[in-house]
């Protein structure tokens, strides 16, 4: 009995805290979306519920269109270069997966040394600068072609599948792409969930390279506009009849950030779920299979 009054005490306890630390991560998403709605002038923030609910904010963020220019460099972005980081990545994890590569240890011992040692800003812009990519879209895509931390994962996938399968297709004929293409690739679907999950995110979220490497107002990505609307703390990237509009009815600049903020983080949150099965299967996988 004393036993099970010490679970007790210990379950109310781990309830409590449990809940707790649930409002403390969940609340700062809740403000921001309770002040995304506040458009009027009053500058008190509101904690719990706005103080006169309005959709202004988020009328005036999709009327403004290097906001919405933004929002489709980010989506395509996103699209392109996940496929091709999944691309890259799963083909050399599979060639990598393979003990009787030549040099296999030589490639492993170079790919590993850029994940902990970098070249600096300054030769990274120079290289880019030599490959023609400043100003490009492709800036985006390309160097965020590989992952070593995504080959990790992949290689210990493509490990775990049994070499029967891929010796039963080579024999009845088929060639080693196509083992990866129809084989390799729909068996290790979780963990290729996984890293495209990782890369979505990592695309949508970037913003360094944006104010870097492209001076372009058209490959503005919504990460960067975000990031210089709050750094700066004016609305200058917003177009001028909209901020004009937004003076004569006394907005709130602040409301304009949330809205924003809350624009650029739906579309990951609505994807997450449809990925969430596959995420702890294919983390599961690449951290237990060796």
């Amino acid at each position: 009995m004393k036993k099970r009054k010490r679970l007790d005490a210990f379950e109310v306890v781990n309830y409590i805290f449990l809940t707790l630390l649930i409002i403390i991560i969940v609340y700062p998403f809740v403000y921001v979306v309770v002040n995304s709605f506040n458009a009027l002038s009053s500058h008190r923030p509101s904690f719990f519920w706005p103080e006169q609910p309005t959709l202004l904010t988020y009328q005036t963020v999709f009327r403004d269109g290097s906001l919405l220019n933004a929002f489709l460099v980010s989506v395509c972005r996103t699209v392109a270069g996940t496929v091709y980081t999944l691309a890259v990545t799963s083909m050399c994890s599979y060639a990598m997966s393979k003990k009787y590569l030549k040099f296999r240890t030589i490639y492993m011992v170079l790919f590993t040394i850029p994940s902990f040692f970098n070249g600096g800003m300054v030769p990274v812009y120079l290289n880019l600068r030599n490959l023609g990519l400043l100003d490009t879209f492709w800036i985006y895509i390309l160097p965020a072609g590989f992952s070593f931390f995504y080959m990790v994962l992949m290689v210990s996938a493509f490990r775990a599948i049994p070499e029967s399968l891929e010796e039963a297709a080579l024999i009845d004929g088929a060639g080693f792409f196509q083992v990866f293409i129809k084989i390799i690739l729909p068996v290790s679907l979780p963990t290729m969930a996984t890293v495209a999950l990782y890369a979505a995110v990592g695309q949508w979220n970037a913003w360094y390279d944006t104010m870097f490497y492209t001076n372009k107002k058209s490959l503005q990505t919504l990460s960067s506009v975000l990031m210089r609307i709050v750094r700066e703390n004016n609305l200058g990237d917003m177009n001028s009849e909209l901020t004009s509009d937004m003076e004569n009815r006394s907005f709130n600049p602040e409301g304009i950030k949330m809205a924003t903020m809350v624009v650029s983080v739906l579309p990951i949150i609505f994807i997450y779920p449809f990925l969430q099965k596959y995420f702890v299967k294919g983390i599961m996988v690449g951290s237990i299979k060796g």
